[in-house]
């Protein structure tokens, strides 16, 4: 499976832009064949808290029709980040577009402290299947939770792919903490970061991926860039 880490800077509550950034990224990936394109957390609207109430999209929003066109044209299956409302509650989420199929959300389901006074965690499950393959999902500080590590070894996962919003000491600390992933479960693991400002923060791109023993075997730099990875 061919695997892309698109690594963009999201302008900051600038939905229709984001849209046409993601569409690009999506059209790059599969001119190289990528049979999956993952984006950062909450690529669509940039990781902005502060804006997420008023920036929310809901479950059935025509904005998303696109990305359903978009899958089912390239066979690929997409996996962006977006604040989605759910009876008045804003969650952080991943829209999974598949060939042909309804939208999947996953929702992060352990939130940083910082995040509580915006968002509420959601139970969904962090699995998907396509292609015959089992695809673990993890939002940001999801990877430090050991709780939601606990299905690996049970569902016979294949990879390991995580989609994040981090400055660089915080991209230090997931990296060493993939690796570990890797290296305790033998699967690959995948990292997607954006770059710029979010939050008041600077996000340092620096995306990866490790293979089944560990061993670092692609990554970028801080610039936006779209990263081809033959997951095996």
């Amino acid at each position: 499976m061919k695997i892309a880490l698109a690594q963009l800077q999201s302008e900051s509550g600038n939905i229709k832009a984001n849209i046409k950034k993601h569409l690009d990224y999506i059209d790059k990936a599969a001119a190289a064949k990528a049979d999956f394109i993952v984006f950062p957390e909450l690529s669509l609207t940039n990781y902005e808290p502060h804006l997420a109430r008023e920036l929310a999209f809901k479950q059935n929003d025509s904005k998303l029709t696109i990305f359903k066109d978009y899958s089912t044209k390239y066979k690929l299956a997409i996996g962006l980040g977006l604040p989605l409302k759910l009876n008045n509650k804003i969650h952080i989420a991943m829209a999974i577009f598949k060939p042909k199929s309804d939208i999947q959300f996953y929702f992060k389901q352990y939130l940083h402290e910082d995040e509580h006074p915006f968002f509420h965690p959601k139970k969904s499950d962090s699995i998907i299947q396509f292609q015959k393959k089992k695809i673990k999902l993890a939002i940001c500080y999801e990877i430090t939770v050991e709780e939601h590590l606990q299905d690996i070894i049970l569902e016979k996962v294949d990879f390991y792919v995580a989609s994040v919003a981090k400055h660089k000491k915080g991209m230090e600390d997931a990296e060493h903490r993939l690796r570990f992933i890797s290296d305790n479960y033998k699967i690959p693991v995948l990292l997607v970061n954006n770059t710029g400002k979010a939050d008041e923060m600077n996000c340092c791109g620096n995306s990866f991926a490790y293979n089944r023993y560990a061993e670092k075997i692609e990554s970028l730099n801080a610039e936006e860039s779209l990263l081809i990875i033959n997951a095996e």
